[in-house]
């Protein structure tokens, strides 16, 4: 039989375990929504869509790579890796048609020879361009320097008829080289690359990462950034020419749930420890978001829209 002491301290480990539970539930609910297909299965959020960016700490809610990207694992001589690929219309869930109508627009008048607002000849590059030849790269790394290993390459283009982001994840640090090299492969069959800090910080750190794997890389490709373009226009209006400020000034928008840069670093090793992926749906929905304020602030520019 139970004593009246031992029932006393069952009841009182029970209201703890409920308490404890309760504050965990209202937590994942901040951090992720449920979501449910048509068929009414658990699914992880697309990247577009709204949601609390997860905590580091939250050591309750595990997702596994699968459920946060639909990715094809790709073998190339020097290994594998993950090749997420998605239209910008599953990325902006909503805003993606009008988004590349705006783009084709935009590069297809070049093609008249005539390329406006363009005093320093920046985008003369675009006029003999096919919209299949320019590419838009974004890179997440584990560090500042090339000394440090690349885990993501985040590639915007015209590939198979349609404006997509493909992403190249390295789901350890072994996958780097193979998809180094198979950006290079992506690379080599451009004319016109569009980047925003990418000729003091993405290509070099791709090139120097490049000769450490032992992967051949040669950039002959005619290189737009999007910094120095920003940096001339609004330079002396607005506090900074970040990325995000340019977000936010020009393109009008700002980001819901979005993970810190300084953040993404410490955030891939924990999932490579781990294999808990979900701060690599926050990492690549970054990545993703940074292509398309990249492309629709040259379509700002090649539209005239400059103006705050």
């Amino acid at each position: 039989m139970i004593s009246d002491e031992m029932r006393r301290r069952i009841a009182a480990l029970n209201r703890r375990d409920l308490k404890h539970a309760d504050e965990v539930s209202e937590a994942e609910g901040q951090v992720e929504p449920e979501v449910r297909s048509a068929r009414g299965e658990r699914r992880a959020p697309d990247p577009g869509e709204l949601r609390v960016m997860a905590a580091a700490s939250d050591a309750r809610l595990h997702l596994s790579l699968d459920e946060v990207a639909q990715g094809e694992e790709i073998h190339t001589p020097a290994g594998t890796f993950l090749l997420i690929d998605q239209t910008v219309q599953e990325v902006l869930r909503g805003g993606g048609r009008a988004f590349g109508a705006r783009y084709e627009r935009a590069i297809g008048a070049l093609h008249e020879g005539n390329v406006p607002h363009d005093p320093y000849d920046t985008f003369h590059s675009l006029i003999d361009a096919r919209a299949e030849d320019v590419i838009y790269v974004d890179i997440e790394t584990t560090g500042l320097t090339a000394g440090t290993p690349l885990f993501l390459i985040g590639v915007l283009g015209h590939f198979n008829g349609d404006l997509r982001v493909v992403q190249l994840l390295a789901r350890d640090y072994t996958e780097e080289a193979a998809s180094l090299s198979h950006f290079v492969t992506m690379l080599d069959a451009s004319q016109v690359i569009v980047s925003f800090n990418g000729k003091s910080y993405d290509l070099p750190y791709i090139r120097d990462r490049c000769l450490f794997m032992g992967v051949p890389f040669r950039l002959r490709q005619a290189h737009i950034d999007m910094l120095h373009v920003g940096r001339r226009i609004w330079g002396r209006q607005l506090p900074n020419c970040k990325l995000q400020t340019l977000e936010q000034y020009i393109c009008r928008r700002t980001r819901q749930g979005d993970i810190p840069g300084a953040e993404i670093p410490n955030a891939y090793h924990r999932f490579v420890k781990s294999g808990n992926a979900v701060q690599m749906r926050d990492i690549l929905h970054h990545n993703a978001l940074d292509l398309l304020t990249t492309t629709e602030v040259l379509l700002r520019v090649l539209e005239g829209k400059v103006y705050l």
